[in-house]
């Protein structure tokens, strides 16, 4: 049996385009879950679970059922690797001291500059771990959907 290695790096080119843009909005929702309470904060906890419940050929399906491109596809797949990303890196995040995060912003910085200085080192692991988990399932589901 050989291997059909354009497939192959398709799948690992969608995966990880899908992986590094839910790394973006990941974090971004993954700071604001960890550090405030909002109103809408446990419906967005919801339907985070209710997409890492969904396969990706689902959404796939729902989203783009005319074409299929692979640039489609990654977009789908970064929808689909969301929920390892902020679920997985949420709770370490929220058990950071928060006392760090005070002395930071006594010091004069933004909130921003306190998650990219002080929280993403400090809770660096998780998420690392979570984004390891996105790739694998948006690869995996993705070469399911190129094989068909």
């Amino acid at each position: 049996m050989t291997l059909n290695w354009p497939s192959v790096w398709l799948s690992l080119r969608v995966a990880g385009l899908a992986t590094a843009g839910a790394l973006v909005m990941g974090l971004w929702l993954v700071s604001r879950l960890a550090t405030r309470e909002f109103t809408g904060r446990k419906a967005t906890l919801g339907l985070l679970a209710l997409l890492f419940a969904t396969p990706v050929v689902i959404l796939a399906w729902l989203l783009l059922r005319p074409v299929f491109p692979w640039q489609a596809g990654a977009a789908v797949g970064a929808i689909a690797a969301l929920p390892p990303i902020v679920l997985g890196s949420r709770r370490r995040l929220q058990d950071l001291n928060r006392e760090y995060g005070d002395a930071a912003r006594s010091l004069g910085c933004s909130e921003w500059r306190i998650f990219w200085r002080v929280m993403l080192p400090l809770g660096w692991q998780p998420i690392l771990a979570a984004a390891g988990v996105a790739f694998v399932r948006v690869w995996m589901e993705w070469s399911i959907v190129a094989a068909l």
